[in-house]
């Protein structure tokens, strides 16, 4: 990525017969206005180069739009080569990544990959612990599994030679490991509200307000002191929660994998700690019930949720980091408070072989609007009996 930043500034350079001066304001707003159009040479450029969903034509086409546009590219790499020469690349490179890698293009969803990074390995490095005697002692004992059918495993082979649906299948899973947002996963159904930015920074990201309708979760307890990469935190309600979907329930129904997994921290209990997975709109009304006792079924009721994505590896200083970002970009916002302190949710939608950077994750706090708020204090304050108004805010649940 920073290798094809120096290319496009090294042709923006080459380009320039004299140094071209500095534009207006109103004249760099409208380049950053028409970066962001779908057809806009950087979105097409974009779609060409990383869209693994495009057909080899489609990318000819694409580019040949690209090309019919050469002078209006010649034209944004000159104003952003002229910026950073004018401003230094401290103060100028905010204006030339977002008018070279808008947002939404994955270009730059690589480039705040690879950024984030940069401090999420080395936070995950330190957090692997060895596993100790007991935990090894444990894994070299012989396995109780089941003994491995030859017969089944030639019969599935030979399906997946012979069965298109299984090799479509199989292809759109390889794919995955390439996008940010799986495809074929069903997920919780919500409209964008609105965004506004999660910091000052290029490469700080924005906010979505979104409004979720109701779903239902299963959910296992978890140990709220352990981390998130660590088999007592992130490990521990995988293996419960996979199972329960996966057919080991009462009534032995196995339901398709759905996103996001979360992880919720409570302000309550001492910081208590969750793990849910969604569970197939089909199975929501009538869900299975759980063998285990440590897993329960619950209705996630509708509600408004401030959410934050970030790409990268889940640490728990990455978790902080993204924390802090959405609480500080709630109340500079004004609109919005949570409806909890100190309560948050964890979202991850990928596969583990999902390439690093391209993971999508969110931090996620449940809000209420400034307004609402005030006329539900107004309304409990002119009840004559006292009662409470009784709603999704009132009772506290959390995504």
């Amino acid at each position: 990525m920073v290798r094809a930043l120096l290319c496009l500034l090294a042709v923006a350079d080459s380009a320039m017969v004299k140094r071209a001066p500095v534009s207006t304001p109103e004249g760099l707003q409208r380049r950053l206005d028409s970066a962001k159009r779908p057809t806009s040479w950087q979105k097409r450029l974009d779609k060409a180069i990383f869209d693994i969903d495009k057909t080899p034509e489609q990318r000819v086409r694409l580019l040949q739009k690209v090309a019919q546009e050469g002078r209006r590219v010649q034209s944004d790499l000159r104003a952003a080569a002229a910026e950073v020469q004018e401003k230094g690349m401290g103060k100028g490179h905010p204006f030339l990544i977002n008018l070279l890698f808008p947002e939404g293009t994955t270009a730059r969803s690589d480039l705040e990959g690879v950024v984030a990074l940069r401090k999420q390995l080395p936070e995950l490095t330190k957090s692997i612990t060895p596993p100790s005697p007991a935990q090894f002692q444990a894994a070299a004992k012989p396995s109780s599994a089941p003994a491995v059918d030859p017969a089944r495993v030639v019969s599935e082979l030979t399906a997946l030679v012979t069965d298109e649906a299984k090799q479509r299948e199989l292809r759109e899973e390889a794919k995955n490991a390439l996008r940010a947002t799986p495809k074929g996963l069903e997920t919780p159904k919500y409209k964008v509200l609105r965004t506004w930015p999660a910091g000052s920074g290029a490469l700080d990201g924005v906010v979505e307000l979104r409004s979720y309708e109701p779903f239902t979760v299963a959910r296992k307890s978890m140990d709220g002191s352990a981390g998130f990469n660590s088999v007592e935190g992130g490990g521990a309600g995988f293996n419960s929660l996979a199972s329960y979907l996966f057919g080991g329930n009462a009534q032995e129904e196995s339901m398709a994998m759905t996103m996001p997994v979360e992880i919720e921290k409570s302000a309550e209990g001492g910081g208590a700690s969750s793990m849910s997975f969604v569970l197939p709109s089909k199975n929501a009304q009538a869900p299975p019930q759980p063998n285990s006792d440590d897993v329960s079924v619950e209705e996630v009721p509708a509600r408004l949720v401030a959410v934050k994505a970030f790409a990268g590896i889940v640490t728990d200083e990455e978790v902080v980091r993204q924390r802090d970002a959405l609480v500080a970009a709630i109340e500079v916002d004004g609109s919005t408070r949570p409806v909890e302190d100190g309560s948050y949710s964890v979202l991850q939608y990928n596969a583990p072989y999902t390439v690093p950077w391209r993971r999508r994750n969110e931090l996620a706090i449940v809000v209420s609007e400034l307004g609402e708020e005030a006329e539900e204090v107004a309304d409990e304050a002119a009840a004559s009996d006292g009662a409470g108004v009784v709603s999704w805010y009132d009772s506290g649940v959390r995504l």
